[in-house]
């Protein structure tokens, strides 16, 4: 049964459903919708890290600490802790880079006061102070936050990690790097836009979608739809 708008009388979460709701729920929301779309996009729905490295998964749980000492209180020391996103060999051969993403609304009160450049550090800070530690001296990984804003806008270390994945992308699809660059970036935004569209709808779900990444040409689909590089 939907309530008005079309969406549904109660959330997942078991609250009543409103739009206000909707847009801030963590559970069955914008929320979580919005964090899932750019996981899957980056991890297993596009298949963008696996055309480049090995054993990706999906919310993969870490080691359990076994008396080791992590540094900071906010840590993550749960033995079912888990981040969004591994692979293998996408910083350096052999060793496993864990990923986890963060997309917060830089219009919040608590980032009005403060440049976005910084918001999106006090982000990641955050997220390394979580799992960091945690994950160099227990799984003996590496660690990357993806922080986004709701508009799509990237903090320094997810522009690293998507010029890292868009530089291996390009030299094994013997594509230019800015027309790589420019899809990627093109996927991402609507990819956050699509999780508020389907979110209004009143569902959590999507018909499936696959691309053809053998026979993809970045620079023919960026030229043909008019993408700016």
């Amino acid at each position: 049964m939907a309530a008005s708008g079309g969406l549904p009388k109660t959330c997942v979460c078991g609250d009543p459903n409103s739009v206000d709701h909707t847009m801030t729920c963590k559970k069955g929301g914008f929320v979580c919708i919005r964090h899932d779309e750019v996981r899957d996009l980056t991890a297993r729905h596009f298949d963008m890290l696996r055309e480049v490295c090995r054993d990706v998964t999906t919310e993969p749980t870490l080691l359990p600490l076994n008396g080791e000492h992590v540094q900071y209180r906010t840590a993550n020391t749960t033995n079912e802790a888990r981040v969004d996103v591994s692979a293998r060999g996408f910083w350096t051969r052999g060793q496993r880079a864990f990923m986890d993403i963060r997309i917060f609304d830089p219009m919040a009160a608590c980032y009005q006061r403060i440049p976005l450049e910084a918001a999106h550090q006090k982000n990641e800070r955050e997220k390394i102070r979580s799992y960091g530690d945690r994950i160099r001296n227990v799984d003996h990984g590496t660690f990357t936050p993806l922080v986004f804003t709701t508009s799509g806008g990237m903090g320094p270390k997810a522009k690293c990690f998507y010029s890292r994945l868009a530089d291996v992308m390009a030299e094994k699809k013997h594509q230019p790097r800015s027309h790589v660059v420019a899809w990627m970036r093109c996927r991402l935004s609507f990819s956050l836009l699509r999780s508020a569209l389907l979110c209004l709808r009143g569902t959590r779900y999507s018909a499936p979608t696959t691309i053809d990444f053998d026979g993809l040409n970045y620079q023919a689909t960026v030229v043909e739809n008019g993408i700016l590089v």
